[in-house]
């Protein structure tokens, strides 16, 4: 009862901070967005006490802190999370001028070279910095493609965001109806996003995250291992001045014995350790209120 009570009054919250500021938050000067954002943040956490508790726990277990550093790391967290919400709102109104002045690209060539073999590109990235930012930044530049999503309990807030998403100017996939589309997206030579740090319900396998045991999903891995398309991990991270910079890893080297499910486990493993060395780098900026490890073996 208390979870569910805890999660109406999250989605009220988002649900009503979208509403409100929808119409003006373009208008906002930069500085006062990201104040209210940090408010933002601050009031998601005293709404969230139940995730907030488990963002510090799940910091203290991975990165082997104190309560008190764990505490100051979830806070930022937090805030991390309600400036997101802000920008989110933002993308129509300040997207060209995000674009050329407040986000830089790093490793941009490892697109294109993928794109060269006519076989698409799959983009695995996680929860970091604003990660809605990515999907955005990428079709700003002229990069045809599709991210794939998992759909949000508010029907309202939902439709919403995809409507947002779609104005910014990339189509999101639903995760539970997306196979097919996803495979049409990568023969047209197109960008497949994915977003693969958190616990999920779709097909996935136990792999090694903060030396514990977190069911992933392996579709990047499957889509790859069938169709040859090369995988590029990629972050986006929100800088001290609150510009972005978005990291563009070269291709994985897939490891392929002919053992399929050995394969699917192995370079799972790989690019969830790729993801994990951002996290460590950018702890302030992951979320830590996600259940991460909340399905085990012994669960399934």
């Amino acid at each position: 009862m208390a979870v569910h009570q805890s999660r109406v009054l999250k989605d009220s919250l988002y649900t009503f901070v979208a509403w409100f500021f929808n119409g003006f938050a373009s208008l906002l000067p930069r500085k006062s967005s990201m104040l209210i954002g940090i408010v933002i943040g601050e009031l998601v956490a005293i709404l969230s006490k139940r995730d907030r508790e488990r963002a510090i726990n799940n910091i203290q277990y991975s990165l082997h802190v104190g309560r008190g550093e764990a505490k100051k790391i979830a806070k930022l967290c937090y805030r991390n999370v309600g400036k997101n919400l802000v920008e989110f709102l933002q993308f129509s109104g300040r997207l060209k001028k995000w674009i050329h002045h407040d986000i830089a690209i790093e490793g941009k060539v490892y697109i294109d070279r993928a794109l060269d073999e006519g076989k698409g590109a799959i983009g695995v990235s996680g929860h970091l910095g604003n990660w809605e930012l990515l999907p955005v930044v990428l079709a700003s530049h002229g990069y045809k493609g599709r991210a794939i999503t998992r759909e949000l309990r508010s029907k309202w807030l939902n439709k919403f965001v995809h409507q947002h998403r779609e104005k910014a100017g990339y189509i999101a996939l639903n995760r539970d109806r997306s196979v097919r589309e996803a495979l049409n997206c990568l023969d047209r030579n197109e960008l497949l996003g994915i977003l693969a740090d958190i616990d999920t319900k779709t097909k996935g396998v136990f792999v090694q995250f903060f030396n514990r045991s977190a069911y992933t999903p392996y579709g990047p891995i499957a889509i790859a291992l069938k169709t040859g398309t090369p995988i590029l991990p990629m972050f986006i991270i929100r800088q001290a001045d609150n510009k972005h910079r978005l990291v563009v890893e070269p291709p994985m080297i897939l490891h392929e014995t002919g053992d399929y499910q050995l394969d699917l486990v192995t370079n799972t493993q790989y690019f969830t350790e790729i993801i994990e060395s951002y996290i460590r780098r950018y702890p302030e900026q992951w979320i830590w209120m996600h259940d991460r490890w909340k399905t085990q073996p012994k669960t399934r």
